[in-house]
């Protein structure tokens, strides 16, 4: 079913549109202050009120990475496993916040469109056709790599570059969605073409609004925090590389059954 629908243009168009779903907030908000609300949000969500997680967030992706190298295809079940308890939680809780100038806030469109993401990750759990026995090296696969590493790295403060080796473990990129996936794309491109062509587009396609949204955002509409829209191009060129990618996958009725 989903292989099906994801060869449907409406299906695109919705999933966009969803986007779009008003959030919900204590106080009213008026429309040309949409954009704020978002901001304010994603700087202060309930995820990062817990900084003790953030290197335990650090170390499950780092799991999510080394396991594929090292257990291959035992491992590709918990890869999506891991992946879906991750988004889930920062689905939900980076996209609510409490502390805003319209009292608590609630992004009820990303929560949505990123919960489209997690049912195609759920979908790969099922059918697990990540194949993980095998790798394909080009130089295209390691820059997607090198950006998934300066997504995991995110070294920033405060809005403004900053790079120290303790943020590689300690700081809040395991808890940011736009940082999170760069970094499951950089592993799926890894193994490309023997990878869930549903998970694989749609992650890289809401990965591509999210990008478009944020390259907008800090270059052009806060272009003071300029850094910020540095640190969103690996989530922009991970996600086009990975749609592009996903055009030439076989459909699942070519996949050979185990």
């Amino acid at each position: 079913m989903l292989e099906k629908l994801i060869t449907k243009w409406w299906f695109y168009v919705i999933v966009l549109l969803i986007a779009f779903v008003p959030s919900i907030t204590q106080k009213s908000v008026p429309p040309e202050q949409t954009p704020l609300i978002i901001q304010e949000v994603l700087q202060n969500p309930l995820v990062y009120k817990y900084s003790v997680f953030f290197p335990v967030s650090k170390i499950l992706l780092i799991i999510l990475i080394a396991g594929p190298l090292i257990l291959k295809n035992s491992f590709r079940r918990l890869f999506s496993i891991f992946f879906v308890i991750l988004m889930s939680i920062v689905a939900i809780f980076q996209n609510i916040s409490l502390e805003t100038q319209f009292g608590y806030a609630i992004l009820l469109g990303n929560i949505i469109i990123q919960g489209i993401v997690i049912i195609t990750w759920i979908y790969e759990i099922k059918v697990q056709k990540n194949d993980f026995s095998k790798i394909n090296i080009t130089w295209w696969k390691i820059l997607c790599l090198l950006l998934g590493f300066f997504a995991f790295w995110m070294p920033s403060k405060n809005g403004f570059m900053h790079f120290s080796f303790i943020d590689l473990f300690i700081n809040e990129a395991g808890l940011t969605y736009c940082m999170i996936t760069p970094v499951a794309l950089s592993v799926l491109l890894l193994y490309y073409p023997d990878v869930n062509k549903v998970s694989l587009r749609v992650t890289a396609l809401v990965g591509l609004y999210f990008g478009i949204m944020n390259i907008f955002t800090w270059f052009v509409l806060n272009a003071e925090f300029w850094w910020m829209g540095v640190l969103h191009l690996p989530l922009l060129i991970n996600s086009i590389i990975g749609l592009v990618c996903s055009r030439s996958i076989k459909s699942m009725d070519s996949y050979n059954t185990e």
